[in-house]
């Protein structure tokens, strides 16, 4: 190689290292450090400081995700099988309680040890398995964030069509039929993602006051446009008949079922993505009835204004319009006046906010997360948000709904694969440890430490999430084409949620029955006590430990050199932490 040949790739590898060193997380590890793939600032458990979710923003969290046009829609789902507007609200209030309780289940460790959900898996699923189920809740998210933002498009569609007037609808499409979107949709996709985008940069800890302006202002805006069309329709909700012929009977049954499954699901994300921001609750007592009371209030609240504005505006419209934004254009094109306009206008701007909450809570922030834990030395949430969103227009979403319904449906059974995970956790928590977590075994797969398993591999949770999502999975076809499966699948799948989560929390405790995990180091396993939740008290650390124990790497053979370890580095007092 030339003098100037071994110049240049010295100066590549320089700018290489340099690039590298740019991009790195806020206190990421040194390359030769022994924990280095596991850990970064939002990896580590939450500290004091940043502790700021009250029950009010709890309450409003919940609010705002089921405030949203996907839990607006799904009355017209229940009421096309042939049930009556009732039987959702019905349904609403069975399906809010089963999932007031897997929240409560699944928030306790999260709220006692402060660690969100890549690092909460790793004790049930190990250090190295828990990439599995972040990659499954990462990929689902990011696509639903695409589809969410695409709905929001379509609303923003609605909001410069009553800003700018006939200039808007005017707008000439230069897109072919098989693309799925009009240019003027297209237009309004990318205003909405524009005006989203900003969001992807703001931290969970500072997110929360998003939630709680949303969930006053769509609220209001939901109200607001049922009381007009009940002043308009005369003080009369209506007659409620959305369907002439109403099922009765046993032929009620497995309908009743489906619609109580479908709450459940559309809630799913939530359950699982409950440790994410269940860590940055001040006292766990906050999180409990705050979360049971917003998802109770808020399922059952929007099912009935979903319908009755249904009811209402079909009396003045003679069309019953399910898709908000369907609504909201019909409205618009009947009642076209500065009044209307500025209604609408703001109508459409509350669903738009709680889509970007929705998305923001319930899909970036997810993606942040599972991004941190499967690369923490270059990603953070932050980082992660914003990949989650500029991957958004790269899933063609509009392509998506317009020529893949059958995806979609098929999209829709991610609970069978998410609530055996969910399951696994539950258990794992609340059976298998007693609510006794050691937090710097979380960061190393050491052999000795209790979450190395083999290879970082726990084969029991593997084996439970595929036993649940295998119970349950073969019943898709039957959605997908009707009739391809036997009814006994067709029915399993309708309880898929139940089924899922059941199958795959009794195989993972039947398999720890017969093949039980350590629950401490091993220096530590035989004199630490297994009580309930012994280890909260310190937030998982045992005497004489610190977060030093992460950032060496000493899990398992201890602190040899105790002024060393002071010197490289940190303690939990001088991070903000517990201080021991």
């Amino acid at each position: 190689m030339t003098t100037r040949n071994l110049t240049r790739a010295n100066g590549a590898l320089s700018s290489w290292t340099s690039f590298k060193k740019a991009i790195q997380t806020d206190e990421s590890p040194d390359e030769d450090e022994a924990s280095s793939a596991y850990y970064n600032a939002d990896l580590l458990p939450t500290p004091p400081s940043q502790r700021t979710w009250t029950a009010m923003h709890f309450f409003a969290y919940y609010l705002t995700t089921t405030f949203s046009p996907s839990s607006y829609n799904l009355g017209s789902s229940l009421v096309s099988t042939g049930l009556q507007w009732w039987h959702g609200m019905v349904a609403a209030v069975i399906g809010s309680i089963i999932l007031s309780i897997v929240v409560v289940l699944n928030s306790r460790g999260a709220a006692k040890y402060h660690v969100g959900f890549p690092v909460y898996t790793r004790a049930s699923s190990g250090v190295g398995g828990s990439k599995l189920f972040i990659a499954v809740r990462a990929s689902v998210a990011t696509i639903y964030f695409a589809v969410q933002s695409y709905y929001g498009g379509r609303l923003t569609s609605v909001c410069l069509r009553a800003m700018i007037g006939p200039k808007w609808e005017n707008i000439p499409n230069h897109l072919p039929a098989d693309a799925g979107i009009t240019s003027q949709n297209l237009l309004a996709f990318f205003v909405f993602w524009i005006i989203q985008f900003p969001v992807m940069f703001v931290h969970p800890t500072i997110l929360r006051h998003l939630f709680v302006f949303k969930a006053v202002y769509t609220t209001v805006a939901l109200f607001g446009v049922m009381g007009w069309a009940i002043q308009k329709n005369g003080g009369s909700i209506g007659s409620f008949s959305f369907e002439k012929n109403s099922l009765h009977g046993s032929a009620l049954v497995w309908p009743m079922i489906s619609a109580i499954n479908s709450v459940m699901g559309a809630l799913c994300p939530i359950l699982i993505n409950q440790p994410d921001i269940a860590r940055y609750a001040k006292r766990y007592s906050q999180v409990t009835w705050s979360q049971s009371t917003g998802i109770l209030l808020s399922k059952v609240l929007v099912m009935f204004v979903s319908c009755a504005t249904t009811s209402a505006t079909t009396e003045l419209l003679g069309t019953a319009y399910w898709n908000v934004w369907d609504l909201y254009d019909a409205i618009l094109t009947q009642y076209w006046s500065p009044a209307a306009r500025a209604g609408i206008f703001f109508a459409s701007l509350g669903m738009i906010l709680a889509i970007i909450a929705t998305n923001a809570g319930t899909n970036s922030l997810p993606v942040g997360a599972d991004s941190s834990g499967l690369w923490p030395r270059y990603i953070n949430i932050v980082r992660g948000q914003v990949i989650c969103a500029l991957l958004a227009p790269l899933c063609v979403p509009w392509k998506i709904i317009a020529s893949a319904s059958s995806f979609l449906t098929f999209l829709g059974s991610y609970t069978v694969f998410l609530m055996p995970i969910c399951a696994i956790m539950v258990v794992d928590y609340w059976i298998i440890r007693k609510g006794n977590f050691h937090v710097p075994s979380l960061y190393t797969r050491a052999p000795g430490t209790p979450y190395a398993y083999w290879h970082g591999w726990n084969p029991r949770a593997l084996v439970a999430w595929v036993c649940g999502v295998a119970f349950v999975v073969h019943g898709v076809a039957g959605s997908l084409h009707p009739g391809s499966v036997g009814e006994a699948s067709t029915h399993m799948y309708q309880l898929g949620f139940l089924l899922s989560f059941f199958m795959g929390g009794i195989v993972f405790y039947l398999l720890n029955l017969l093949w039980p995990v350590a629950i401490y180091p091993e220096l530590a396993e035989a004199d630490t006590p297994k009580s309930w939740e012994y280890m909260t008290t310190t937030e998982g650390l045992l005497d004489g430990e610190s977060m030093d124990m992460i950032a060496g790497g000493r899990v398992l053979t201890g602190v040899d050199d105790e002024s060393q370890v002071a010197k490289e580095a940190f303690t939990m007092s001088e991070k903000g932490y517990l201080s021991v």
